[in-house]
């Protein structure tokens, strides 16, 4: 195949690195999961050698992990709600689609137009699969969302928060809450640890985290119920053999400021 010419700057340009992850994943003889879309995608993707330094084994995991329990939360909610609509907010190259939603009745992929343009060439739309081109700050794509019992309704946003400000989470939490009441709303945190190393390095991409907390109650202000908590550094405990030596740690990772280093967080939007 092809391969497909990138110009990505800032966050989107981050989305390369969890697609590599996934590629990479899927061809483990002991992976978590399958992905053999993102490894036919790839063939016709460029990697960015300016990306080498972020791209570690340790990103690669969490990456990996997070994506996994992910794909655990969709499947719960389409086995509860046959007629499920599920929304990827900044989806990126997400290929959840295909590895759990295919029974799906609508599942949208929602990214920026650059972002959506990209996917265009690899991926193809239908009625039960659509793409938007939006920012999730524009909050007019709100207006594309099929009518649907609200506790069908399912919103990921993977990656993409810690990038917001906190204003700009209220004002995006604020209009779901409006417009989706009884919604759920499925997205990962992280913590004021984040804040060191890895921080700077992705302010140097462009691409500067904003957005943290200091625990999982935080939300509760934001007008969320939280139903679920998972701790990523204590998923990543799940998988001693990936982390060899530093498995014998794990017990660090029940300190408040490692456990609320990343969060993923299951809530419920609750009525304005």
């Amino acid at each position: 195949m092809n391969q497909l010419t990138t110009q990505l700057t800032g966050v989107p340009r981050t989305m390369l690195m969890t697609t590599w992850a996934r590629v990479e994943e899927h061809q483990r003889p002991d992976a978590m999961f399958r992905d053999p879309q993102a490894a036919k995608w790839w063939q016709s993707l460029a990697w960015d050698r300016e990306l080498d330094s972020y791209y570690t084994w340790q990103a690669r995991l969490a990456w990996v992990v997070r994506a996994n329990q992910l794909d655990l939360v969709a499947k719960r909610h389409l086995d509860k709600y046959p007629d499920a609509v599920v929304v990827e907010l900044g989806s990126g190259l997400s290929t959840r689609f295909y590895r759990v939603g295919q029974d799906c009745s609508c599942w949208i992929e929602l990214d920026l137009p650059e972002v959506t343009e990209l996917r265009r060439q690899l991926d193809t739309e239908t009625a039960q699969h659509r793409f938007l081109s939006y920012s999730a700050l524009d909050f007019s794509w709100m207006d594309e969302i099929p009518p649907q019992s609200p506790q069908s309704l399912l919103f990921i946003a993977e990656g993409l928060l810690m990038y917001f400000t906190a204003s700009q989470v209220q004002q995006l939490i604020a209009q779901m809450r409006q417009r989706f009441p009884g919604g759920s709303l499925t997205f990962d945190v992280v913590g004021g640890m984040t804040k060191g190393k890895e921080a700077k390095k992705l302010a140097q991409l462009g691409a500067p985290l904003q957005w943290f907390i200091d625990c999982d109650r935080d939300v509760t202000n934001l007008g969320l119920t939280v139903l679920q908590v998972s701790p990523l550094l204590q998923l990543l405990q799940n998988y001693p053999e990936r982390l060899g030596y530093w498995s014998w740690f794990g017990w660090l990772t029940k300190l408040p400021a490692l456990r609320n280093a990343s969060l993923i967080l299951e809530t419920q939007l609750q009525p304005l």
